[in-house]
């Protein structure tokens, strides 16, 4: 499950590495390809998508890995439908903001709700400077997608995400092994908030991606890849 204002494509070098897995990947509701009629979104939205999908595809049970609003989606998600799910990974999740942080990703939706583009700010935060400035095409693609987004189309889910800690999520109905992901570096989506989560969530195992951002999924793929190909594997 991808994160808000992108879509799959965010998951190209999954899709290289896993490509000899059974898999699925798509868009969330009110970006990509899918339906884009909600003024208003909310998790159980995302969760009737996700039943949905798997009963039209007939997949019983699965994995779920989700980034960033994906993560939340997919925490939702397993603590309403634990028994469809095999293992879960969760990558670059928010969990508990301060105060701090609140003021801060409520400040870039207000942004964005005024008609100011984020784009730039967005990719310089979510990857080190160091990777951009030796790969363009990278900042280029995500900044491609993020510009093209109709704002009216990914705010609800924006706001969603701003919103998310009024959420709650029942962390005991989540029995299945959990793998937690994030960047060294990332101050969105912090260790401490993945430390926070690892104590809630039976079953869970923590990896902290050194030297790493928020789209430590992309930039260190390699690393991240091989760590949940061996979680899901054993």
């Amino acid at each position: 499950i991808h994160g808000v204002g992108l879509n799959h494509t965010m998951w190209k070098l999954q899709k290289d590495y896993f490509n000899k897995k059974s898999n699925v990947y798509y868009d969330l509701l009110n970006h990509g390809k899918t339906k884009k009629k909600y003024n208003e979104i909310n998790f159980k939205n995302f969760n009737n998508q996700i039943i949905e999908l798997i009963s039209y595809l007939n997949i019983k049970k699965f994995n779920l890995i989700g980034f960033s609003l994906g993560a939340l989606i997919a925490q939702h998600f397993a603590s309403n439908y634990n028994d469809r799910i095999n293992k879960l990974i969760i990558i670059a999740s928010v969990h508990s903001r301060s105060h701090e942080q609140k003021i801060k990703v409520k400040k870039r939706y207000t942004l964005s709700l005024n008609g100011k583009s984020i784009a730039d700010d967005s990719i310089k935060r979510w990857f080190n400077s160091n990777y951009l400035n030796k790969n363009p095409l990278v900042y280029k693609y995500f900044f491609d997608i993020l510009k093209k987004n109709n704002p009216n189309h990914f705010l609800p889910a924006y706001k969603l995400f701003v919103e998310s800690d009024k959420y709650k999520i029942n962390f005991l109905k989540i029995k299945k092994p959990t793998l937690i992901i994030t960047g060294e570096n990332d101050i969105g989506s912090t260790p401490e908030m993945s430390l926070i989560l690892s104590k809630k969530i039976n079953k869970s195992k923590i990896y902290i991606v050194k030297k790493a951002k928020h789209m430590c999924i992309y930039e260190k793929a390699k690393k991240i890849n091989s760590e949940i190909d061996n979680f899901i594997s054993t």
